[in-house]
């Protein structure tokens, strides 16, 4: 093959990265583009399932507001049902309001007729809602009998009625128009082009969007019962129901909003549309180098390639025939041919200097081993035996550097728990002729365990089989108890608000129940949130782990105790308590403390207050903390007509949350507590008579 064929050929050659990297390009592209569009379908469906829940949720509250109406409740149907209507008229995309009793009657409808003649307990959204004991979404409806509308698909929502007393006494039903849903999910969260599935939990389609007459009220076809049946969100590329091919992005029935399914579906065409146009531009560019590339090395061969080569391989000819000062002299202007002349000419220089930079190299690696708290090892398989350097060895706890190290010696250092998983990654390495990474623990001589991070290569023959080891260790120890260090403050940073959450939730939902005025339940609300406050000030003190009872108590009852008077006495040692038991006493003694003041000793200045608590030491079983609660001097009392939050606070926190027992006294003189609470893992005072404090060891707060 002639210099010139040879030289086109380089030329085809020198355009195929071009070639390559654009099929690289364009393949990375239109897989970058289809997960881009598949993360784009999944988000719209969660778009959708977004502002299904928002209007949901909208719903929810409305009918938690009419549930909450006593004439509702009441069933008061010259009351209710202009009610209704009044409401209908103000959201006109629920079509009808209907408040049904137990028996599946209407009772309260916006037009104000009542037809006792029909009952519609057989609707499954009526028994859902009553096994639920929540809002529950029903299923496709086409004609809202109950509501008694004209023949026009809606959604039911339904939510049960509640009594005063806390019993479920009907249904409350809401008729959601589901031409009115398409029109807003399409114009909120359906892009251009796209397409807008979703089914109840059946299956049976109750928003279509394009080409709704198809398949509004119809059973989902199979693929699309499988997504809806799926236990997560997901992708796939499907033929559409209006026959477009697109990527849909779907929600199952398991996931919010739960008991419909939505499937979000972007048009393939568009979608790839950019990409292929780029494809385009870019063959026709690389079929434009092409033809250039090969016009220019014919004519420019001769000139600038074919002659400085024949210059090189005298060159190169001279000092295969010994002629060691020989020189290749090209023109200053000879390009890749000129670097490849100077290269030969600097060959022995470039020798020794690299010679000087490898270990110049050997010795900055050194240095950064050390640096790293690092070292290096190696171990020849086909011998058996294998070394440390000197930093690795100090890292394991041995005094000097060991020559050899065979196998057996390197597994009896091993954690036996990690043995088999290390050994199991040697062996990996090999069969995948690729390099070595693990972190494990080791046993040192003085007994201690370090972690070590190991990273290696593994070096094959040309038969393909290990012939030597080599890498280098990290000791980690100090990063692995830094990351579960860390674990363990997430863990109860996030144990700790839950509780904290759960609890401010309870006293807001009861105290809600048990006010009858806004201003009586923020009274009540903060109030009760600010013992709990407090007593998390106490704990924050003591990093949460105890606080003292004194304390608590004190905090308490420092708005009514004033210097030198003794309305209000505090005896007793000195008790630590867990977080636990600081919260819930906290929490009882603000509830005494409150209704002392409104009806009791406090309510008077001649009021007396005594609180006193002792420690009652058993064998058998655990020690008790006994609180004595005394008032004197205060109105009479007489035991309530009903028992509200306050009392129920007191009584769950004694007997429900601290296991303890509480007995109530209306004595003539005023009200008395005795409670009793059971102390786990208590621990005395070193010195009893310098301290007879009692200590309860920390517990964290369940």
């Amino acid at each position: 093959m002639t210099l010139t064929r040879r030289l086109l050929l380089l030329a085809v050659i020198s355009v195929l990265p071009a070639i390559v990297i654009w099929t690289y390009t364009e393949v990375s592209l239109r897989r970058a583009r289809e997960a881009e569009v598949n993360d784009l379908a999944v988000r719209q469906a969660q778009l959708v399932g977004a502002e299904l829940e928002r209007i949901f949720d909208g719903i929810h509250s409305l009918l938690l507001a009419i549930d909450e109406i006593p004439s509702i409740r009441a069933f008061d149907t010259p009351s209710c049902s202009p009610y209704l209507k009044a409401i209908q008229e103000k959201v006109p995309y629920v079509l009808s309001f209907v408040a049904m009793d137990i028996s599946g009657h209407i009772r309260c409808h916006p037009t104000g007729t009542v037809d006792t003649q029909h009952y519609f307990a057989d609707r499954p959204y009526f028994h859902h809602a009553l096994s639920e004991k929540g809002m529950v979404v029903g299923e496709y409806t086409p004609v809202f009998e109950e509501g008694a509308l004209p023949p026009r698909p809606v959604l039911p929502l339904a939510l049960p009625i509640w009594n005063d007393r806390g019993d479920v006494i009907g249904v409350l039903a809401a008729a959601l128009d589901l031409e009115w849903l398409r029109q807003k999910l399409k114009e909120r969260t359906v892009p251009e082009g796209g397409s807008l599935t979703v089914a109840d939990r059946r299956g049976i389609v109750i928003v279509q969007d394009p080409q709704p007459e198809r398949m509004l009220g119809r059973l989902l076809p199979q693929e699309y019962l499988l997504q809806a049946k799926a236990k997560e969100a997901g992708t796939a590329e499907t033929t559409s129901l209006d026959g477009i091919r697109r990527i849909v992005g779907y929600i199952p029935l398991t996931l919010p909003p739960r008991d419909v399914s939505i499937t979000v579906g972007l048009s393939t065409k568009a979608a790839f549309a950019s990409i292929n146009q780029a494809a385009k531009r870019g063959f026709m560019l690389i079929a434009a180098a092409l033809i250039l590339a090969l016009s220019l090395s014919a004519l420019l061969s001769r000139a600038f390639i074919t002659r400085p080569f024949e210059l090189v391989t005298d060159g190169i000819r001279a000092w295969r025939q010994g002629d060691y000062q020989a020189r290749i002299d090209l023109p200053g202007k000879s390009g890749e041919f000129g670097i490849l002349a100077r290269a030969f000419n600097d060959l022995m220089d470039d020798v020794a200097e690299r010679q000087h930079a490898l270990q110049a190299s050997e010795e900055r690696a050194r240095l950064a081993l050390e640096a790293g708290h690092m070292g290096t090892w190696w171990y020849d398989p086909n011998k058996g035996v294998g070394g440390w350097s000197t930093q690795a060895t100090a890292m394991l706890g041995y005094p000097h550097a060991s020559e050899t190290m065979d196998q057996q010696y390197w597994l009896d250092i091993l954690h036996p728990e990690d043995l088999e998983r290390v050994v199991q990654r040697w062996r990996e390495a090999v069969r995948n002729q690729g390099d070595y990474q693990d972190e494990y623990r080791i046993r040192r001589p003085d007994g201690s365990i370090r972690w070590i991070n190991s990273k290696g290569r593994v070096f094959f023959d040309i038969q393909k089989k290990p012939f030597y080891f080599v890498g280098i260790f990290q000791d980690i120890t100090e990063q692995k108890h830094a990351e579960e260090q860390q674990r363990f403050f997430l863990d109860e940073l996030n144990h700790r608000v839950k509780n904290t959450l759960t609890t401010v939730q309870s006293i807001a939902s009861q105290t809600l129940r048990t006010t009858e005025t806004s201003a009586q339940f923020k009274e009540a609300f903060e109030g009760r949130l600010l013992a709990l406050s407090k007593t998390h000030n106490l704990l924050t003190r003591k990093s949460w782990r105890e606080a003292e009872l004194r304390d608590v108590a004190e905090q308490e009852l420092a708005p009514y105790r004033k210097p030198g008077d003794e309305r209000v006495v505090l005896t007793g040692p000195d008790v630590r308590l867990p977080a636990r038991y600081a919260i819930n006493l906290g929490l009882v003694l603000h509830e005494l403390v409150t209704n002392a003041a409104k009806y009791g000793a406090l309510s008077t200045n001649a009021g007396h207050l005594d609180m006193s608590w002792t420690i009652v030491e058993n064998e058998d079983r655990p020690d008790q903390l006994r609180i004595h609660w005394t008032e004197r001097g205060g109105p009479p009392v007489a035991p309530p007509k009903r028992q509200g939050f306050g009392s129920r606070l007191i009584r769950r926190s004694i007997e429900g949350e601290l296991g303890g027992y509480m007995v109530l006294n209306f004595a003539e003189g005023g009200v008395a507590y005795d409670i009793s609470v059971p102390l786990a893992h208590v621990a005395k005072s070193s010195d009893a008579k310098a301290d007879p404090a009692l200590v309860i060891n920390p517990v964290l707060p369940s």
